[in-house]
């Protein structure tokens, strides 16, 4: 009886239920897979999987719903669904731009409703694309960390203009068309708060993430992420065909450095010296992470490099570093540092290494 209730006569409850739980389910299975995946100890690229696996999910379940009610007259049913799954495209999976599809699955969409010689239809298509172009713009041109009112308003003014052709293409009546455009602002309101939350969890566990992994004065890895991503390594090179090469570098003098200038001109240079060396690592490859491991001491791993792959990127950073000059209290410091680098393979074995004198 409740549950009839329920279904029958509450729609928007049971709506907000539908929607959040397919936002809950996708979240985990996306985790599950996940840890599948590293206990397989299978590299992927977290962002690319979360994008590929949204997008044959939401569209997995837009087409099974639509089997449904396709070549009824209530075939409207579900619009307010396909307009928070644009939401859920765009902003909840934030699909990197070489894998946007959004045009052809429109299309595809009306070809599977049999609606592609709809005048109609086309202008529904229109109105999802501007919508999806819309809140793409809003997500890469807005400096707030959420912004909820700009989505909310855009996504009302597109709603709006999608069920006035949805109502002229299927002759819905005033009351269930205006009934339908006060649901779906009551959705959008919840799914919007929805990700907002999200977000604030993801961005306070980052925060909290990035104190316990980074230097406080340099902003680079700490001992910890060090400690941490070392015995990674030496478990997979230990179980796989793994490996990876470790350059270690310390600043020379750096005692009389401090003795001579005083603490902040040290701290001066050891931010300097890991912006030197940040920069050169992301002009090369993001994926080599620099540590500061101790006072004037860093680490730089280099993860599935063999040694000779190196050599261009370690001598690069050498140089930079030998030529570079630190300004503090209108003094300028002259510094010179020490390097050592290694490989370690699936033999347990440090066999090459070559050093680069101060």
């Amino acid at each position: 009886m409740l549950t009839s209730y329920v279904i029958g006569k509450a729609s928007l409850l049971t709506s907000l239920f539908f929607i959040m739980g397919v936002f809950i389910v996708f979240q985990v299975s996306f985790a599950g897979i996940k840890k599948i995946l590293n206990f397989n100890d299978i590299n992927f690229d977290e962002y690319t999987l979360r994008a590929i696996l949204g997008i044959i999910y939401i569209l997995v379940i837009l087409f099974t719903l639509q089997i449904s009610v396709r070549g009824h007259s209530h075939s409207w049913t579900f619009i307010n669904f396909q307009l928070v799954a644009v939401i859920f495209y765009t902003v909840i999976l934030n699909v990197p731009f070489k894998f946007h599809l959004f045009a052809p699955i429109v299309l595809a969409f009306m070809v599977f409703n049999s609606a592609i010689t709809s005048w109609e239809s086309w202008c529904l298509g229109f109105i999802l694309i501007a919508f999806f172009y819309t809140l793409n713009y809003i997500k890469t041109h807005t400096d707030k960390k959420f912004p909820y009112f700009y989505y909310l308003g855009s996504s009302i003014f597109f709603g709006a203009a999608y069920w006035f052709f949805a109502k002229i293409k299927f002759a819905i009546s005033y009351p269930i068309f205006w009934k339908e455009i006060l649901y779906l602002a009551v959705l959008e309101i919840f799914t919007f708060g929805y990700i907002a939350t999200l977000f604030a969890d993801i961005e306070s566990r980052t925060a909290l993430f990035r104190d316990a992994t980074h230097d406080k004065l340099t902003s680079a890895y700490n001992y910890d992420a060090f400690d941490i991503e070392l015995r990674e390594l030496f478990r997979k090179v230990k179980t796989s065909d793994t490996k990876f090469t470790m350059l270690m570098f310390d600043i020379d003098h750096f005692k009389s450095i401090n003795d001579t200038y005083g603490h902040l001109a040290g701290d001066a240079v050891l931010k300097n010296v890991v912006s030197i060396v940040q920069t050169v690592i992301s002009q090369n490859d993001p994926k080599i992470k620099l540590y500061r491991t101790g006072g004037e001491e860093f680490n730089v791993i280099f993860p599935n490099y063999e040694l000779n792959d190196t050599k261009n990127i370690i001598e690069e950073i050498f140089s930079a570093l030998n030529h570079s000059e630190t300004e503090s209290g209108g003094k300028i410091i002259h510094l010179t540092v020490s390097m050592g680098v290694s490989e370690m393979t699936k033999a347990d074995i440090f066999n090459q290494r070559f050093l680069f004198p101060s």
